[in-house]
């Protein structure tokens, strides 16, 4: 995903006319008579917006009409390579110079778009480097050499804090710019964000507020701040869980179908999954039957189950969950419900795994085989 502007001293830097029109004019050296696919970043999905035909020069050239007042990241490719990212403001008249392969990338009339080059340029040297030492140490690993492992290990956490700093460094000293946003939800790999912390909602707080000042209509600062608010959120969590001195979970006492109060604290000191679902979903009904294949497998180790149903319809929930023979619990108040709030949940389904310590060992782990796995695992323990 983990992850979406001036006051008087930086308006030079980003935008200085009015309006919501924009230029691009590019020369693709080595790209005569070609189509380029020009695409617009809409929060985390590309659009394509328009194919630009270059002349006998290599040479095109479009006015668009940008989304909004704020500053938007477009795309230019060419057969499959990207050769341009820029960061457009109204009013902006980007000249774009590059060969067909994305190199030698020369960028002038969009301040923002200069400098989002800079910060690409940071992020692919360092993703380099990132991905020759992981390289390395997954060889050195296959071979059994621990040393080199362990040293690869320790430069490659060197790597991240060195990134994370220069990131940091940059919103410190471009407060204001939406170059923070590719640093903020930039990932090493799918499962090694750099801003992951639960402490890192503070950076994104920060750009929120600041460029929420010229563009609170942005929907970068609207994601920015579920970004921020989610971190938050999940520090409340901690500090609770942390906090309490019976179980290391917040408690959950709802009443089940046939109106029983149900305490989640009933299951201390057993392995259990506690779920949050939508019975509107038939993709989220499904994996309750792949759930009770892989409750009648593990039950009689210990396995229990809390299933919190987010729905209004308690007659609905009642006539699906019937069947299932583990705890389900419903308060009918739907998105209201303040177990939501509680646990932190900001999506459907949201699945946690306890070991019989009350600790969380896995996160919505939602495939089968791999939630088979994970659960054998709290069993054994």
């Amino acid at each position: 995903m983990k992850r979406l502007l001036c006051i008087a001293a930086s308006v030079a830097l980003l935008c200085s006319c009015s309006g919501k029109k924009a230029g691009i004019s590019i020369k693709v050296a080595d790209a005569p008579k070609s189509d380029l696919v020009l695409s617009v970043l809409n929060i985390n999905k590309v659009e394509v917006v328009d194919t630009l035909k270059t002349d006998e020069a290599g040479k095109a050239s479009v006015k668009i009409d940008l989304p909004d007042e704020s500053p938007n990241f477009y795309y230019i490719n060419y057969n499959g390579v990207q050769l341009a990212s820029l960061l457009l403001c109204p009013g902006d008249n980007a000249k774009v110079e590059v060969d067909g392969n994305g190199r030698n990338l020369k960028v002038k009339g969009s301040k923002e778009s200069e400098l989002l080059q800079v910060v690409n340029q940071q992020i692919e040297s360092g993703q380099k480097k990132f991905d020759s030492l992981s390289v390395q140490m997954i060889a050195c690993s296959e071979i059994g050499d621990v040393e080199s492992v362990q040293r690869l290990r320790y430069e490659l956490g060197r790597l991240y804090v060195t990134q994370k700093q220069v990131a940091i460094k940059h919103l410190v000293n471009n407060p204001h710019s939406f170059t923070n946003i590719p640093n903020l939800y930039r990932q090493f790999n799918e499962n090694f964000p750099m801003f992951a912390d639960l402490t890192d909602g503070v950076y994104f707080k920060q750009l929120a507020d600041s460029l929420k000042v010229d563009y609170p209509n942005s929907p970068y600062v609207k994601a920015l701040e579920n970004e921020a608010a989610a971190s938050f959120n999940e520090m409340e969590l901690s500090s609770r869980m942390k906090d309490a001195t019976q179980i290391l979970y917040p408690e959950i006492a709802m009443t089940d179908i046939n109106a029983r109060v149900q305490k989640l604290s009933s299951l201390s000191g057993k392995p259990f999954i506690l779920l949050f679902w939508d019975p509107s979903k038939n993709e989220q009904k499904m994996f309750n039957a792949e759930l009770e294949q892989i409750y009648n497998q593990f039950k009689g180790r210990g396995l229990e189950i809390y299933s919190v149903c987010i729905t209004t319809d308690k007659a609905f929930w009642n006539s699906i969950v019937n069947r299932f023979p583990w705890i389900n619990v419903c308060d009918g108040e739907g998105t209201a419900s303040p177990s939501l709030t509680t646990y932190n949940v900001t999506k459907l389904p949201t699945l946690f795994l306890f070991n019989k310590k009350g600790e969380i060992t896995s996160k919505d782990v939602f495939d089968k085989s791999g939630l088979t796995k994970a659960v054998s695992s709290v069993c054994l323990e």
